[in-house]
This record gives structure tokens, sequence and C-alpha cells, in this order.
């Protein structure tokens, strides 16, 4: 185990040069620059002021080399300027990021609480009316996107009574309790789609399951119903739920981009909206780096819990 781990996090400064030089390059491709951005269509013709901007800007040197110096920096956890604000990029980052993996974590927590529950009892009680029922809700769930359902969440109230439930943003040093409650929609609306996956993925896993020749001898014993559905059925399909809810932590993180500008929390989601817009590169090459890595972090935690879940996985 200790040789794949290590094998696995040589393999990460690879993948993370990769996809820096992936993204480095993309955001490039965009129309317009960092330049542009800042003095706006009737500063760009100021053909002093231009060329000014992009060299306090270092966007007069060549490619490769803008390259170098991000890289060189970025190695020792210093992602430069922003290029539209000129404030440090990575103590915001560092803040940031910690809002969104709160509104993530919360997201996986709700994701799980609703989908296996559901999946469990659906594949339990297989073919009869609550389990068409369940069926039903999981298939909406994955077919109406969260960006949807969180502008109705938002706007409807709004229409019907009055009321919103965005607000004021509140720290969690400054209002534990406001903060996690500013948290909670956002979470919900956010797991929806995962909770329904995950749902699916659990009836599937325990319906292989329950047909297994240990289940049908742990019936045999004598053994009680939600024992072996506990012990032996929803256990053996942890492998499949691990695999789901570590690709879904991606995915979360990754539509969170949307939820976070619908409900003004201020996290990575909003931050890069705003940067892409502005052509922001050192904002966009940060944020993109380490999603990437905790994404690879994640995938590797996944992969060690199997050897936990099932000792007969040796790697």
């Amino acid at each position: 185990m200790r040789a794949y781990v290590l094998r696995r996090l040589l393999l990460f400064p690879v993948i993370l040069f990769a996809v820096s030089v992936i993204t480095f390059s993309l955001i490039r491709l965009l129309p317009g620059d960092a330049a542009v951005a800042r003095l706006g269509a009737a500063g760009a013709q100021c053909d002093t002021c231009f060329e000014q901007v992009r060299k306090e800007l270092g966007l007069d040197k060549s490619k490769p080399e803008q390259y170098w110096i991000w890289l060189k920096d970025a190695i020792r956890g210093d992602f430069g300027l922003s290029t539209s604000t000129r404030t440090e990029v990575s103590p915001e980052l560092r803040h940031r990021l910690w809002t969104t993996l709160q509104l993530g974590i919360l997201a996986i927590v709700f994701t799980l609480l609703i989908g296996i529950p559901v999946g469990a009892v659906s594949a339990v009680r297989a073919g009869s009316p609550s389990d068409y029922l369940l069926r039903f809700f999981s298939i909406l769930g994955l077919s109406v996107p969260n960006f949807w359902i969180g502008t109705l969440v938002v706007f409807m109230p709004v229409i019907w009574w009055g009321w919103t439930p965005v607000k004021d943003w509140v720290d969690l040093t400054d209002d534990p309790g406001q903060h996690f409650l500013l948290l909670l929609l956002p979470a919900v609306v956010l797991s929806i789609s995962g909770a329904a996956y995950v749902a699916r993925i659990t009836r599937s896993a325990m319906l292989e399951a329950l047909s297994s020749d240990h289940v049908r001898t742990a019936r045999a014993k004598g053994l009680w119903e939600r024992a072996v559905i506990m012990r032996h059925v929803l256990r053996n399909s942890m492998l499949t739920l691990l695999t789901v809810v570590g690709l879904q932590f991606g995915v979360i993180l990754g539509g969170s981009v949307i939820i976070e500008s619908i409900f003004a929390v201020p996290g990575i989601g909003a931050w890069i909206v705003t940067a892409v817009n502005n052509r922001d590169y050192q904002i966009v090459q940060g944020v993109t780096v380490v999603f990437a890595a905790w994404f690879l972090l994640i995938t590797l935690l996944t992969d060690v819990l199997y050897a936990w879940v099932d000792p007969r996985i040796r790697y």
C-alpha cells in the first residue's frame, strides 16, 4: 500500500504541470486579454496606455517566459497578483477555498443522508409502489439542473411572499450559526442531483448483493433481516458507493461555480466567473491548479479506502 500511495503522489506534480500548461494556453486563446479588460474598449485605443498596462501586467513578455515566471512563483505557493485588482491571489484563494470546501462537504453530507436511505429502501422494496415512487424522484433529481432549482429557490419566495433566502454573508468566525444557515440552502440544492445518482447506484448495488450466495446463507442461518441488510448487503455495496462519492465531490466542486453565484456565496466559484470575464489569468490558473490538486487527493483517498472496506483488495 505504501508503495502504491508513493507512486500516486509522485504522479501528482506531473499531472498538475500538465493541467497548468493546458490552463495557461486555453485562457489566452480567449478573445482580448487582461489589458483590454482592464482599460476597456475605449482605453485600449490609446496605444501608449495599452502598452504601459501590458508591461505592468507582464504581458509584453513571450508566452513561455510568462509561464516560467508564473510556475516559479506557484511552486512557492505564490500565485502572483490579480491582473484586474492588483491584489495577492494566494490569500484570497485560501479564504475562498475554505468557504467552497465547507459548501462541498455539507453538500456531500446531504448527498449521503438522502441518497443512501432512498436507494436502500428502493432496493429492499423492489417492485413495490414505494420503489417506483422513489425511482421516479431519483430520475427527476437527475434530470433537473441544479442551477434551475437554485434559481427557483431564490426567486419564487420573492414573488410569492416578498422574502429572499439570499442574505448578507457572515463569516464562520463572526457567527457560526448564521454562517451555516447561509450554507444550508445552497448545499441542499447542490446535493439534489448527487443524491439522486447515489440512490440509483445504491439500489443497483444492493439488488446485486441481495441475490448473492452469502446473503441467502445469512438468511438461512436465521439472522434478522435488518442485520442481513446492514452487515451483508449494504456493506458489500460500499465499494461502488465510494467510487461514486469520490467522483461526486469533484462534480460538486465544479457545480459550486453556478450555485455560489446564485446564492451570493463568496467562494471560489463566483470568484472564478468574474476572473474569466476579466481575463484575470492569475486567478484562473491558481484556482484550476488547486481544484486539480484537491481532486487528485480525493481520488487517492477513495482508492485507499477500498482496501479498508474490502481487505481482499491489494495494491
